[in-house]
């Protein structure tokens, strides 16, 4: 069953009412919240290389880079339409959002590029050469990635009721 999904950054902090359809494909709502949710779980993990090891960890981080382009693609609508209100009058939450998100994109980018910089194991299996060992890339790529759990646990803070009623949706509760 599909939801009809009005507002907010993912097309909604709302579901409305079921609309039937003859082949049951995944809505737009239950791809974006099992992306979303695939994106939390990976950037827990990618947390601790401990828990990973550093192969795992460096194949997982690419792999969440492609997730984080089908998200941004995902979101797009949102992204043009919040580009636009940003001068409205009472604009100040999609404002507030606005800045969080693009925040957020520069930490990932910013985790992502020092950490191809750093890499010991994923840019070596591609012919390149890294930085492995500089402390320069690795205190930025640190500090990025604190920034990046920080600026994630904000996001999901301020999606909070799309998050909660997605779920319901998805999960039949």
């Amino acid at each position: 069953m599909c939801y009809k999904v009005r507002g907010g950054e993912h097309g909604g902090t709302s579901l409305a009412h079921p609309v039937s359809h003859k082949k049951e494909a995944p809505s737009r709502i239950q791809t974006i919240f099992w992306l979303d949710l695939s994106l939390l779980l990976s950037i827990c993990a990618l947390e601790s290389v401990s828990f990973t090891g550093l192969s795992l960890h460096e194949w997982l981080a690419l792999a969440v880079t492609g997730l984080i382009l089908v998200h941004l693609l995902l979101a797009w609508t949102w992204i043009a339409a919040s580009s636009r209100r940003l001068t409205a009058a009472h604009a100040t939450r999609t404002r507030v959002n606005y800045l969080l998100n693009a925040s957020l994109f520069a930490s990932f980018t910013t985790v992502i590029f020092s950490g191809l910089m750093i890499s010991e194991v994923a840019l070596p299996a591609f012919g390149f050469t890294s930085s492995a060992g500089d402390p320069r890339w690795n205190r930025i790529h640190n500090q990025a990635s604190n920034f990046v759990v920080i600026l994630a646990g904000l996001h999901l803070a301020m999606n909070w009721e799309w998050s909660v009623a997605a779920a319901k949706r998805c999960l039949g509760k």
